[in-house]
């Protein structure tokens, strides 16, 4: 025998009342989930926008922003679960925006650095080059001056010596003595003769000569140059 269960109308009207109402929350709970999740997504985008994420990953912000306006959108529609969806992927896309503008700010940031290293030690070496440079100029113009009064002092000297040599008195020459000795010879004397006497036998006669007669003058003579 079977058993029919019957329910009174007061039973089946509370059957309904309590399906409308668990289907009226479940979808007060998606509508206020996609909201929140929209507002976070939203607030994520505007973060990003005044850290200089559009400036430093734009196109990804610009994916977040779209993601947001569709699940806006889907909300208007009363599509709650695709709203929510998409808010979700907005934040998602918002979150990937500042992570990578973060890190390309750093290597910005690191580039700019190694940069100002390198122009930094560019202008140190230009800078010693250019003390080189001057020091080598200095010195150059030092010995250049050295030079230059060693010159004057030598052409001071030289100058000084042909005064002196203008000015000097003109030097004193001794007189010259020179001996000049004469030498005179005398006529010979008469010659004499010896008497001859009247003998037989050859007589041979010699005539005597007298040696001539040599005198000797000297005389010395003075020279003075003026």
């Amino acid at each position: 025998m079977t058993r029919i269960l019957k329910t009174s109308p007061a039973l089946g009207l509370i059957a309904v009342l309590a399906a409308g109402l668990l289907s009226t929350t479940a979808h007060a709970g998606e509508e206020t989930r996609a909201e929140a999740a929209i507002a976070e997504a939203s607030g994520k985008i505007d973060a990003g926008d005044k850290a200089g994420v559009g400036t430093a990953a734009p196109d990804m912000q610009r994916q977040a922003r779209e993601a947001l306006m569709s699940a806006q959108d889907l909300l208007t529609h009363h599509k709650k679960v695709e709203a929510l969806a998409a808010a979700h992927h907005a934040s998602d896309l918002a979150d990937q925006a500042i992570v990578v503008a973060n890190a390309r700010k750093t290597d910005a940031d690191r580039t700019r650095r190694d940069d100002q290293r390198s122009t930094e030690a560019a202008a140190t070496q230009s800078a010693t080059m250019a003390n080189m440079r001057a020091n080598s100029a200095e010195a150059a113009t030092d010995a250049a001056n050295q030079r230059a009064d060693a010159a004057e002092r030598s052409s001071a000297a030289a100058n000084a010596q042909a005064d002196a040599m203008r000015n000097a008195p003109p030097p004193v020459v001794a007189p010259t003595t020179t001996t000049v000795e004469l030498t005179q010879h005398d006529e010979p004397a008469p010659m004499s003769h010896t008497p001859v006497h009247h003998l037989h036998h050859k007589v041979v006669h010699h005539a005597k000569h007298p040696a001539p007669v040599k005198t000797t003058t000297t005389a010395t003579v003075t020279t003075t140059h003026n």
